[in-house]
């Protein structure tokens, strides 16, 4: 069975900062003359989502707790919210360099950054 993102989460990633990028299926070629040569390599591209939640100190375990055990340490896929609004939620995973940094703001609250690729 597939991870669900806790409800003791928040739900959506803070509005500043975050972003969606489509995942680039294509294959460019340079030619001797005029516009380069574009094609469909894949429609299995992989669209990247990054940004950040804010989060108390509970929360914060929660997260810590919730990568380390039902993630395996963060090696597992698991299935998060759609923060464009979609009914079904996402398949995501934490991409290369998008393991959770924290970040304490003010007292027991706190900030979560990360980046996920959005598995097709």
């Amino acid at each position: 069975m597939i991870p669900s993102w806790p409800a003791t989460l928040p739900q959506l990633f803070n509005r500043q900062g975050f972003a969606y990028a489509e995942g680039d299926g294509r294959l460019m070629s340079d030619t001797d003359t005029g516009p380069g040569k574009v094609r469909r390599r894949t429609t299995a591209a992989v669209d990247i989502m990054k940004g950040q939640m804010t989060i108390t100190r509970d929360q914060l375990q929660a997260m810590r707790d919730f990568i380390r055990n039902d993630l395996i340490g963060g090696s597992l896929p698991f299935q998060i919210p759609d923060p464009l609004g979609g009914a079904a939620p996402l398949l995501v995973r934490f991409s290369k360099d998008g393991m959770p940094q924290y970040q304490n703001i003010a007292g027991a609250w706190w900030t979560a950054a990360f980046q996920v690729d959005v598995l097709p």
